[in-house]
């Protein structure tokens, strides 16, 4: 459990607990910093939980003269979801927000999310917040990260089925997770390294209702250093494990026609990124979704030539 503090405020206001998870994340890590000190909400707290970085991170992070700002070095080289539960268990908020060291956060992130959950009447039963999130790069500007609710309402309510149907639709970086439903998943499994906020959110979305604010108020940073960037394969075959967990609430149908998804996607990684040409083929042949490969190779193809943005991973 999290140490014993008071969780809110003289005014009232909840404590926000922003959970930021590090590693030789010193190029981008002050411009997320400093995104997070211009919050016109003040009362929140920073866990910095740094992964035995090599680099300067630890003296960024430690110059900056704010008692909100709590540094952590982990005792030993962590996978992600162990550092986030590690992390987590040091936070004292009710309200629990990652922000990643290479992302940016708009100055009224967390009020608008407060807002959000101040006007639904029925706030006791919510246990996520999320927000649009534009993805940008050293190009520029590269689209809305969930781009296929481009021009139409993100989903709220109870929206496990779209988690599940449509993958991790929750950018990480805009969350706020409350604690009760934190503590309700039992944390995130340790082994788990590339799609833990898609199990958290998922686990979470089970319980309790989603909210979310159709504005843009984060920016997630898109590089080749980046985590996801560098290992899709192992997103893909862990968002399969998140199917294969909760994949008892879909119909039958939905369940194998998702799966076969996953499976085109990891057998496409196998042969991208691994050059393991016989094995990409054979899943995509007898485990996927040739249907799936074709309607994703036009959807790129036109997403990079006719809208010029990034693909889709």
């Amino acid at each position: 459990m999290a140490p014993s503090v008071h969780a809110e405020n003289s005014e009232t206001k909840p404590l926000i607990s922003v959970v930021m998870n590090g590693f030789n994340s010193a190029q981008y890590l002050p411009e997320a910093i400093e995104s997070l000190l211009a919050q016109d909400f003040d009362h929140w707290e920073l866990v910095f939980w740094d992964n035995c970085s090599e680099d300067e991170s630890e003296q960024i992070v430690r110059d900056y003269q704010d008692k909100r700002i709590r540094f952590f070095r982990a005792p030993h080289r962590m996978p992600l979801a162990e550092g986030r539960n590690s992390a987590i268990k040091q936070a004292r908020g009710a309200w629990l927000a990652f922000l990643d060291c290479d992302d940016l956060w708009a100055s009224d992130k967390l009020s608008r999310q407060l807002a959000r959950l101040a006007n639904d009447k029925e706030n006791s039963t919510v246990g996520l917040i999320y927000t649009r999130t534009m993805s940008f790069s050293s190009r520029g500007n590269e689209g809305e990260t969930t781009y296929r609710y481009h021009g139409r309402p993100l989903p709220e309510g109870h929206i496990l089925r779209q988690l599940l149907l449509e993958g991790n639709l929750i950018p990480i970086v805009s969350a706020l997770v409350s604690r009760e439903a934190y503590d309700h998943t039992g944390g995130i499994p340790n082994h788990i390294t590339f799609a833990e906020d898609y199990w958290l959110f998922v686990a979470v979305a089970e319980r309790f209702r989603v909210l979310c604010v159709q504005e843009t108020c984060c920016w997630y940073r898109v590089h080749e250093h980046s985590a996801t960037y560098r290992n899709k394969l192992a997103s893909h075959t862990e968002s399969l494990e998140v199917l294969e967990r909760w994949g008892g609430t879909l119909a039958p149908g939905e369940f194998r026609a998702r799966k076969a998804v996953y499976h085109t996607l990891i057998g496409i990684e196998n042969i991208r990124s691994q050059g393991k040409i016989a094995t990409g083929i054979f899943e995509i042949l007898f485990r996927g979704s040739l249907r799936f490969l074709i309607r994703g190779a036009i959807s790129t193809y036109l997403r990079m030539h006719v809208q010029r943005q990034r693909p889709y991973s």
